[in-house]
């Protein structure tokens, strides 16, 4: 009873007098949600109230900023939404609702039209969910404009049959906590009663923290005469809606009811905030709304939200494993004209916290040196400039990313070999390179000669000429008569150099193919693929770049020698090993899988063979 005597002495003070809107106090900016599942953009939904409770419309994104960890965001984009009410109405019909007026007509019919005209009203594409419930089991839930209006209209039950209960309320809430059709949508209920038992008021207190628990404002319609208006139930009801964010209203059937409107109106409007967030750690964070409103700052409460943050991890697709570099004419010596220039690398970016993000930079590393950089797309191309590379060698390569937050990953290294195939040197190459002089000064030459003799050639015919003319007068110029004619002509004959030996190439099946044999006329023979380590290339996957050498003493002997490859090198189906062979005539080679015969050129003769007669 004392706390019933302190309420009543609270609201004579207040007088009865209760806006239809919400309490009058400072603008207030309340967090409805917020969701970082597009990190890095960050969005939150909210809505804003005046210093008079109503709802603030037409806000600009320029308005709006973000508070992320205490640093201020600008708004990318704000939105206003229309995500409507979850509204219950519960009608608990009694004693005080059946009262009728001097037409005959009751209280509850009085409410029932009010109800019903508010629902005439509604747009038709309202996005309202709505419900009606009563003490006699009329249940018409989570229905549209149109059908809640005929719940409404339907309904015709005499109040005064009827059993007041607070049952209906306990049912009603149950109603409105459960999941709204849309998200966001503010739950409200209207419970409209005559006076409960002084004996339910405990009742009424348990139902007035369960919604308060709920979150769900209630509005409470008191249908009685006003002689029971300042009565200990009806302060209760009042209570209820003070204590759960509604408004109450007092009705006897003089007064004109509130727009049921007006307790939807202030959240119908829920502004939608998007903006780029600065996070680059892993955590937990704040993030408030604040909102410049008539030349008055307003901050939202903090909220917090969790995200995981990581640094981009670019990785090199497909690199190449060896680049060789050569000359397009094999006559040329001009290093600068080495071919290929330049290598074209591919990398992808991943994001292993699951949030996609603008990069701004990326790098590519070659020892650790700068090669190629993009600040702009496309990201994942790049150019390896190669005209620097004039000797062979390993080098190492990584690439790095930078995204919009700063955050930075720099990839393993992947060894890439580039071979350079150097120019031929020699007599020969070099004629052939100079080949135009060469023919322009052989012509020259060639010219020369042939005047010279032209030029001798007529001054021996004139000379002969004129001893012709003068031999017959002159007895020192008579032929003596040779007793014997004579040949002294020698001839030369340029010798062909014969190879000492031959390498037969074999089949799988041991015999010989139809290319003719390899002829050996180097003093050394080195086997391989790698073009600048081996003077004999042999195309099979099984043979190493450095794979054997063969070479000749200098008393002619032939010696084959394995290079530790990974196939090995054989003679005569025995491996080598770390071992030096010395060839014989017919050996059979296995270099890798490739096989060869070993022929001499001169190959030894076979002694004959002799037979030996066993002692008698």
């Amino acid at each position: 009873m004392r706390r019933i005597l302190v309420v009543l002495l609270i609201m004579a003070l207040a007088g009865e007098a209760f806006s239809p809107v919400r309490a009058q106090g400072a603008a207030l900016v309340e967090v409805a949600s917020l969701s970082a599942a597009a990190f890095p953009t960050v969005s939150v939904d909210f809505r804003i109230y005046d210093a008079a409770g109503r709802a603030v419309r037409g806000l600009e994104a320029a308005d709006v900023r973000a508070v992320e960890d205490g640093a201020l965001r600008p708004a990318d984009d704000l939105t206003e939404l229309q995500p409507g009410v979850q509204f219950v109405v519960a009608l608990n019909p009694g004693p005080g609702t059946a009262t009728r007026d001097q037409r005959g007509v009751s209280r509850q019919d009085l409410i029932l039209e009010a109800l019903t005209g508010w629902a005439a009203n509604l747009p038709a594409e309202n996005p309202d969910d709505l419900s009606f419930l009563t003490t006699d089991g009329v249940n018409a839930l989570h229905r549209g404009r149109d059908e809640f209006r005929q719940a409404l209209s339907a309904y015709t039950t005499d109040p005064r049959t009827v059993v007041p209960s607070l049952n209906v309320l306990g049912r009603a809430l149950e109603v409105a906590a459960e999941s709204t059709p849309r998200p966001n949508m503010k739950r409200v209920l209207l419970f409209i009663t005559s006076l409960p038992q002084p004996e339910e008021i405990p009742v009424l207190e348990n139902l007035t923290t369960r919604a308060r628990d709920l979150g769900i404002d209630v509005n409470v319609w008191i249908v009685a005469s006003r002689d029971y208006f300042t009565t200990s139930a009806a302060t209760a009801l009042k209570d209820l809606a003070i204590r759960t964010g509604g408004q109450y209203a007092t009705f006897s059937g003089q007064e004109t009811l509130p727009e049921v409107e007006n307790y939807l109106l202030p959240y119908r409007t829920l502004y939608r905030l998007t903006y780029t967030s600065a996070v680059n750690v892993s955590g937990a964070h704040e993030l408030a709304v604040q909102v410049g409103l008539a030349g008055e700052t307003v901050t939202s409460p903090a909220q917090t939200f969790t995200v995981e943050v990581q640094p981009p991890n670019p990785i090199l697709v497909l690199p190449p494993e060896q680049i060789t570099r050569q000359l397009p004419d094999p006559l040329d010596n001009d290093l600068s004209a080495l071919q290929p220039a330049e290598q074209a690398l591919q990398i992808i970016i991943e994001f292993p916290d699951g949030h996609p993000r603008p990069l701004v930079r990326t790098a590519l590393y070659v020892d650790g040196v700068l090669a190629d950089e993009n600040t702009a797309e496309p990201f994942d191309v790049f150019v390896w400039d190669l005209r620097g590379y004039t000797r062979g060698g390993e080098h190492l390569l990584t690439v790095e990313a930078v995204d919009s937050l700063g955050l930075s990953r720099t990839s393993m290294g992947i060894p890439v070999r580039v071979s350079v195939v150097q120019p031929r040197s020699g007599v020969w190459i070099f004629l052939a390179r100079h080949i135009v002089w060469v023919v322009s000064l052989a012509t020259l030459l060639a010219g020369l000669g042939l005047s010279l003799v032209l030029i001798l050639s007529g001054r021996r015919r004139r000379a002969a000429a004129r001893q012709k003319r003068t031999a017959p007068l002159d007895p020192l110029t008579q032929p003596i008569p040779r007793l014997e004619a004579g040949r002294a002509a020698s001839f030369g004959r340029s010798r062909r150099v014969q190879p000492a030996a031959y390498l037969v190439r074999l089949r799988p099946d041991g015999q010989p193919v139809t290319a003719p044999p390899i002829p050996i006329t180097e003093r050394e023979l080195t086997f391989g693929t790698d073009p600048t380590r081996a003077s004999r290339l042999l195309d099979d996957p099984s043979v190493s770049p450095l794979h054997a050498t063969l070479w000749r003493d200098e008393s002619g002997e032939f010696y084959l020698r394995d290079e530790k490859s990974v196939a090995g090198t054989w003679v005569n189906y025995e491996p080598l090993g770390s071992q030096t062979c010395r060839l014989r005539h017919g050996d059979i080679l296995h270099i890798g899988q490739v096989s060869y015969r070993f022929l001499l050129n001169k190959p030894p003769e076979r002694p004959a063979p002799r037979l030996i007669r066993p002692p008698s």
